[in-house]
């Protein structure tokens, strides 16, 4: 039958109501997806807000970091600071007013692993981070960003920094996110590293940043990229230099002329190079370790009530061609470079480790009586001149182990007076009695008699000059004249004259640099690193003379060389015809650039070339027994027990090691 109207209307009204039911609920269902896509579209934003504020607080520890090392670069101590003073700062940095005596190298002055806080303290001062204040000025602040660097806000910097496990809050906000991190170094120790250095060791943790936005959280942690590192106080040792002069002249009278040395393309130096005043440089020198510059003027290095000084500020600087280039003038400080028109006749040094054209300056000793002092002790003290002094290897008896051999020949009351000694691997003394070799029993005067062996530190001191220092037997046959276990250093008030070859037993490099077709340069073989022998000849008041008419051709001196107020020099260097080249191992540090020889270009016309090979050990810490130190204290960033200032800043690796979220 078929279907009234009235079934048909309500059919109709039951579809409408079923579709407009779908209709709700498929909107219904619409508005959740997009209400869910909205809400999930939120909180990704606020996680990546959070992301990014927890990111950017660990590049605020970073950046804090970077300021740091770039603070201590520029540290430096006010020339005449005295040992007292400093003394006083390194115990300041334990909490005491005094350092413990006696006070034995490698001590432990005080642990600060277990105080929490590190070096922070309460208050607007704090005597904890004194050599800090005292040491990096507010003009150092104002170079890395950070003005207005009041005495306050200088100490509260560096308590910040060294601030412990208990660390400071480096809180903050980035794009309506915050972040949250507690951050300090951690000082672990003071210890006496050295006869003048102390060393403040820390470690530099890893670094967890909390960042939060809307209710979300991440949380970045980055290793650090250094652990153990320290803060270095000493009055650095002067071996450590394949080239150092006070005056960069031949002498006063020089000076006043403004004759200064120049480098030249001949100049090959792969060690350390400082001047306190300006390089002179035509050519194209090869500098294969660090660079370092005073720039102290021509005639301004004067005496002070402290010592030798700069009496004005230093001129950041170098002579190129003639010319004075202000550091600031150069293109390019690391690289430069001054042409003569047409391009030719370049003055452009290679620098391999860099230059500083603006370092401290380093006064150097006028005196011995560090030396002195421990020649007293447990070394040969000789109160006058000695005529004659042979180092040399060589055994007691045939065929028996070999000793170190010192021979020295004083005025005695009815003639000449020879003294024979003999230090064996064990650093015990010998002497000959005229009939045998028996113990040497050092005496309060400083004189030997036979007895108990003596131990041998390795330190010779003469009250007066060397007349002539050679290598005895072993002067003529190419010979040692230290020996293989010999650690020496010779020190006197006069001039030390040098009559042969002095060659170690054992030497840690061989050859010489090289120049080759390119320009470029190969350094000569240092390979023999572990070697043990080594020699420090230091005259405090007078020259070091090599003598040319006893040397002979080609000489081969294996020793670290010192003039504190003269010079290493060539005797009658500019006498005769050329014989050669001195053949160096070590190092040359003096008050005046002493001459070797003449030439005519290219060409030797007297005298001698230089071939100097720096000994890298010095740069490791191995140095000639009691050799000078510089009376310029110094603070340097190091390795933990480094003594070359630290090549990276201080700073996190930068790599995320974990990271969590949450709602």
């Amino acid at each position: 039958m078929p279907p009234n109207d009235r079934t048909q209307g309500a059919t109709l009204i039951v579809s409408l109501l079923l579709v407009m039911l779908m209709l709700a609920v498929i909107m219904s269902v619409t508005a959740q997806v997009t209400l869910s896509t909205r809400r999930s579209s939120a909180d990704q934003d606020a996680i990546l807000r959070a992301q990014y504020a927890a990111e950017s607080g660990a590049a605020r520890v970073q950046a804090r970091l970077r300021a740091a090392s770039d603070l201590l670069a520029q540290a430096k101590f006010a020339q005449g600071t005295t040992i007292p003073e400093v003394e006083a700062q390194v115990a300041a940095l334990c909490g005491l007013t005094s350092l413990p005596s006696p006070l034995a190298l490698g001590a432990t002055i005080c642990d600060l692993s277990a105080r929490p806080q590190g070096l922070k303290e309460s208050g607007a001062t704090n005597a904890r981070v004194s050599v800090l204040l005292s040491t990096v000025s507010a003009a150092a602040f104002a170079t890395v960003g950070l003005l207005g660097a009041t005495d306050a806000d200088r100490t509260r910097f560096w308590s910040d920094l060294f601030s412990g496990v208990e660390g400071v809050d480096l809180g903050g906000s980035q794009d309506g996110a915050t972040f949250s991190a507690r951050y300090g170094l951690k000082p672990v120790a003071v210890v006496k590293s050295s006869v003048n250095g102390y060393r403040l060791i820390f470690q530099v943790p890893d670094v967890t940043v909390t960042g939060q936005a809307g209710g979300a959280t991440r949380q970045v942690k980055v290793r650090a990229s250094q652990e153990g590192l320290s803060l270095l106080i000493e009055r650095p040792s002067l071996a450590p230099n394949a080239l150092f002069t006070n005056h960069h002249y031949l002498s006063g009278a020089s000076e006043g002329k403004g004759e200064g040395i120049y480098f030249t393309s001949r100049t090959l130096f792969s060690g350390p190079v400082h001047t306190n005043q300006h390089l002179n440089i035509v050519g194209k020198p090869w500098f294969g370790g660090a660079v370092s510059s005073a720039g102290c003027p021509a005639g301004q290095i004067t005496m002070g009530p402290n010592g030798p000084q700069c009496a004005v500020a230093g001129v950041p600087g170098a002579v190129l061609n003639g010319t004075f280039v202000a550091a600031s003038a150069m293109p390019d400080p690391q690289a430069p470079s001054v042409c003569e028109s047409g391009n030719t006749n370049c003055a452009a040094p290679t620098f391999n480790q860099g230059v500083n054209w603006s370092a401290s300056y380093l006064q150097l000793p006028e005196n011995g009586n560090d030396q002195q002092a421990a020649a007293q002790v447990g070394g040969v003290a000789i109160p006058g001149d000695v005529s004659e002094l042979q180092l040399y290897q060589a055994p007691l008896t045939p065929g028996g182990q070999n000793v170190q051999r010192l021979t020295y020949t004083v005025p005695g009351a009815t003639g000449p007076v020879t003294v024979q000694l003999a230090i064996d691997s064990n650093k015990n003394m010998l002497m000959w009695d005229g009939t045998a070799w028996v113990g040497a029993a050092r005496q309060a005067d400083g004189s030997f008699t036979p007895g108990v062996s003596s131990a041998f530190n390795g330190v010779l001191y003469v009250g007066g000059k060397v007349a002539n220092l050679n290598a005895g037997p072993n002067s003529s046959n190419g010979g040692a004249a230290v020996a293989s276990f010999s650690g020496l250093t010779l020190a006197a008030a006069g001039d030390i004259n040098i009559t042969s070859s002095l060659r170690y037993a054992d030497p840690p490099c061989a050859g010489q640099h090289v120049r080759n077709g390119d320009g470029s340069v190969t350094p000569a073989a240092c390979t023999n690193l572990n070697t043990r022998n080594i020699l420090g000849i230091y005259s405090a008041q007078g020259n070091v003379n090599l003598m040319k008419d006893q040397l002979g051709n080609d000489p081969a001196i294996h020793a670290v060389l010192m003039a504190g107020t003269g010079a290493v020099q060539v005797d009658k260097y500019n006498q005769g015809t050329s014989q050669g080249t001195v053949n160096l191992i070590g190092g040359i540090i003096e008050n005046y650039y002493g001459a070797f020889g003449t030439f005519d270009g290219d060409t030797a016309k007297t005298g001698y070339g230089r071939n100097f090979v720096f000994d890298p050990r010095t740069l490791q810490g191995y140095e000639p027994p009691f050799f000078p130190t510089a009376r310029t204290w110094k603070l340097t960033l190091t390795e933990e027990a480094g003594t070359q200032p630290l090549t990276a800043s201080l700073r996190l690796r930068g790599d995320t090691v974990n990271a969590g979220e949450g709602q």
